[in-house]
């Protein structure tokens, strides 16, 4: 057994060339053979994982995000390169069966295609590669074409369609358009930077559940975001703003970072989110708050593999609590994660409208 195989990796055949009509015979000639070798499979059956990207380099990246998540991926994955049908139209496909050498040897297909056909045709070339009755995740590689058919198309089949939007071309400016798109989607839409504040978010909200901030939830005047990835920071900063009602009173760029001022219950809020320089998503946040007994603040930082949260308030010692990110060593780009929920997530949509507002500024 080699080295891979001992630490429990996937492992699989290398993509076969096969006939797009071809690509079910190839799975299951494979999964006899495997079976032949090494006993039964169990075969995942979780979800259809629909990955769309525009060329062969994106998908090469695709599939080593996919197989980085191991037992967590979907019985069946489609790494679709919608290619621009320019020249002579056509499909090819490559196909695979991948085992994680654990337990009682699980095992998923991978099926990459490359369609160079109209756009008004890539769904006829997906639906026939997915696995009935379980549930279609897209995730849209780069930027979506959110006026164009295909996304149209591709987003009707799915039940559940993720981006990355620190992957995007213009990252601020896409998420404002991602966002008018989404009030025309039945699919429930989710973005991987979104994910990968997960921890960020339950730092920042933990402290207002007790005192002596609790009572001043309604009091944060002041707020800065630092951001490694500019929707990230835009997106942290819409989650403040949908929850505890703030709205934005006047906003504007001033060189790489967005000055804005929100009114708030009880007053104002001026928020700061500036581009930084990091490994993560996002490298700082500042709050300043208002108590019964003065001042208070809570702060967020990133130091390499996990962060640290620090609140000082008035007439109390200093507190810190630190978490780490150890997810990130096998899904740092948050998509095994967003694979878990098959249901909207309603503090994302809510989110992602203020930090679309946020972003036409």
């Amino acid at each position: 057994m080699t080295d891979t195989a001992r630490r429990g990796e996937a492992q699989g055949w290398a993509l076969e060339a096969v006939a797009p009509g071809e690509i079910e015979k190839a799975l299951e000639r494979q999964r006899r053979a495997w079976e032949g070798d090494q006993g039964a499979l169990v075969r995942a059956s979780v979800a259809n994982l629909v990955v769309v990207c525009q060329d062969r380099a994106g998908g090469q990246q695709a599939l080593a995000a996919v197989e980085r998540l191991g037992p967590r991926a979907p019985s069946r994955c489609v790494v679709l390169i919608a290619a621009s049908p320019e020249g002579r139209q056509g499909v090819r496909a490559w196909a695979r069966v991948v085992q994680q050498d654990r337990g009682p040897g699980m095992a998923w297909d991978e099926v990459v295609v490359h369609a160079t056909v109209d756009p008004r045709h890539l769904t006829a070339v997906v639906l026939p590669l997915l696995l009935p009755e379980l549930p279609v995740f897209t995730f849209w590689w780069g930027t979506p074409p959110f006026a164009h058919e295909a996304f149209d198309e591709l987003a009707s089949v799915s039940d559940r369609l993720i981006v990355d939007s620190a992957a995007f071309a213009d990252p601020p400016a896409d998420l404002a358009r991602l966002a008018k798109a989404a009030s025309a989607l039945t699919a429930a839409l989710s973005d991987c930077v979104w994910q990968r504040l997960t921890p960020w978010r339950e730092l920042l909200a933990a402290p207002f559940g007790g005192p002596p901030l609790r009572s001043a939830v309604d009091r944060v005047r002041w707020l800065r975001v630092d951001a490694v990835e500019p929707t990230a920071g835009l997106e942290l900063t819409g989650w403040f703003a949908s929850r505890l009602g703030w709205a934005l009173d006047r906003a504007h760029l001033s060189g790489d970072a967005w000055v804005a001022r929100y009114a708030t219950e009880r007053g104002t809020c001026e928020a700061h989110i500036a581009q930084s320089l990091g490994s993560g998503t996002l490298t700082r946040v500042d709050l300043q708050v208002d108590t019964d007994d003065g001042p208070a603040s809570l702060r967020v930082e990133a130091p390499p593999g996990h962060l640290v949260a620090t609140v000082e308030t008035p007439g109390q010692a200093t507190t810190r609590r630190k978490v780490g990110l150890t997810h990130l060593v096998t899904d740092p780009a948050g998509l095994g994660a967003e694979l878990e929920v098959f249901g909207r997530d309603r503090v994302f949509e809510q989110a992602l409208l203020r930090a679309a507002a946020l972003a036409e500024q």
